[in-house]
């Protein structure tokens, strides 16, 4: 078989030397080129180079690696990327040619974008054989910068979800065997790489974010100096982010998520932006922050502990917006982990801020302690929801009213618990009695209570039997005031009843009267 693939390559070099006009006759040579050398082992015996060599001196004429049909231009960086892996690890060729043959290599990877092109399958190849033999090492030592800044560019822009996973393993192995080997990682490498987390998410795919995520995770200590100096340079206010267009916000949460490590020294920074006299700073810095602390799995590390601290004391801010921010960034804390070992703190500085002067406020912490105890139960303290309950006795009637409702979704899902034996049996009853005791405040009707009593305590599914279990269970427990409210309450809709059934009689009666008379006549 040897014999007869180094005639055929001498035969094709011998053809190549003077390329044919004809586009079509070209790439037939070419393909055939391409078939033959994929044949061939790595490193194979010098008979065999000797054949190849017409071939690849052929190939890599200035006419061919700069040909203006990318057809053809695929076609002879195919050819290419076999005569190196065959070669490897010694260069086939000088560092001018090299250079142009790393050129026409970078510029076939534009094309991967498009999964069901019919090149798709042969620029996979190309890309698969430069990571496999890490032939890109070389382009560091022809000081390649500008070109491998380049090739990352086009990874970020051509990567897709829907990408075979050798595609995306090939492109990282690719840039993290460019990084770990360079001595220092250049700026506008750097900035290509951080370019992708610090751009809206509309124009970079979730492929090309895991991508980039994927190589600082690998690459950390090697990039962590840069990108040290890029946030605390971009934070400390002078306009580096702004110059390169990039949301250092974004590139702060990303490198979290991959790296946290690397942020140690940007903590600072972080804090005195939750502590920016401008408001617009402070929101965005409580966002982030609070996005940080509600990634799932994710735990509060010791040198985060001062930020986290700082975040909770933003639900003191003088400004009602910025207290709201926080709340709702710890309601989702407290969604995605109930348990977390930070909870106890959250709750204890929420509880503080049942008391703020903002109704709005007031409402909003009554809204995420009752979501995060409906969503888990035994995740808030008893005692906890019985300070939420005291707003029932707030001066603003709509966080009065609120309270009220939300009180009787906690007692409905106690009652859901109750059945599978996750709570005890009368744990939560007192919501029961905190809300007929407000029939005897001036700002609520008893239509307010009934509807809450009859309609909202218990769960759908819950037979006429287990009402009336519970309400009997529920009723022992009740002191003088409750009882008499619940009379009260009971005893009006038994005077309604009483008057709509004279009502009914009534109209019966006078409807008997006018058929009579209508006889009559």
């Amino acid at each position: 078989m040897a014999p007869k693939l180094q005639q055929q390559l001498k035969e094709l070099g011998s053809k190549l030397k003077n390329p044919p006009a004809s586009k079509d006759a070209l790439i037939k040579l070419l393909k055939q080129g391409a078939t033959c050398l994929s044949g061939l082992e790595q490193s194979p015996p010098k008979s065999i180079l000797d054949s190849m060599q017409p071939f690849s001196n052929a190939i890599a004429k200035p006419e061919l690696l700069k040909h203006q049909d990318r057809e053809v231009k695929l076609f002879v960086a195919a050819c290419i990327c076999e005569i190196t892996r065959i070669t490897a690890p010694e260069a086939p060729y000088d560092d001018d040619v090299l250079k142009d043959i790393f050129q026409l290599i970078v510029s076939t990877f534009s094309g991967l974008g498009d999964t069901n092109g019919p090149s798709f399958g042969r620029r996979v190849v190309i890309l698969e054989t430069l990571a496999r033999y890490r032939s890109c090492v070389v382009m560091l030592d022809l000081e390649c910068d500008d070109l491998i800044n380049e090739m990352f560019n086009t990874f970020f822009n051509v990567a897709r979800d829907e990408h075979p996973e050798n595609v995306l393993t090939s492109m990282e192995t690719i840039m993290k065997v460019l990084l770990e080997e360079s001595e220092d990682v250049q700026e506008n490498l750097l900035i290509t790489l951080l370019s992708v987390f610090g751009r809206d998410k509309e124009d970079v795919t979730s492929a090309a974010r895991r991508l980039a995520m994927s190589v600082v995770e690998h690459c950390s200590r090697k990039l962590e100096p840069g990108i040290k100096q890029f946030l605390v340079s971009s934070m400390s206010g002078d306009g580096s982010a702004l110059k390169h267009e990039i949301n250092y916000h974004g590139v702060l949460y990303n490198i979290y998520c991959c790296a946290p490590q690397i942020l140690s020294g940007v903590v600072p920074y972080l804090t005195g932006e939750l502590l920016s006299d401008q408001l617009d700073i402070r929101l965005k810095a409580v966002g982030l922050v609070g996005d940080l602390f509600a990634l799932p799995g994710s735990s509060i590390s010791e040198e985060f502990h001062p930020v986290f601290l700082e975040f909770l004391k933003r639900l003191t801010d003088r400004v009602a917006e910025v207290r709201t921010s926080v709340l709702e960034h710890l309601k989702i804390c407290l969604l995605v982990n109930p348990f977390r070992a930070e909870a106890p703190q959250i709750i204890s500085a929420l509880c503080d801020r049942l008391l703020d002067y903002d109704e709005n406020v007031r409402k909003q912490v009554v809204s995420v302690v009752c979501d995060v105890a409906c969503h888990a139960l035994t995740s808030i303290p008893v005692e906890t929801i019985k300070l939420v309950s005291e707003r029932l006795r707030d001066k603003s009637l709509l966080v009065k009213k609120y309270t009220m409702e939300r009180l009787a979704d906690i007692y409905r899902v106690s009652c859901m618990n109750r059945s599978n034996g996750s709570v005890e049996n009368d744990e939560y009853d007192w919501i029961v009695g905190k809300i007929l005791r407000c029939f005897y405040d001036k700002d609520f009707r008893s239509d307010t209570i009934e509807p809450i009593l009859s309609l909202s305590l218990f769960p759908s599914d819950f037979s006429v039997k287990d009402k009336v279990t519970s309400w009997i269970r529920i009723f022992s427990g009740f002191d003088k005031v409750e009882v008499k409210a619940l009379e009260k309450i009971l005893e009006q809709k038994q005077r309604l009843q009483q008057e709509m059934q004279k009502y009914l009689s009534l109209r019966q009666s006078t409807e008997s009267t006018w058929k009579r008379r209508a006889g009559k006549k």
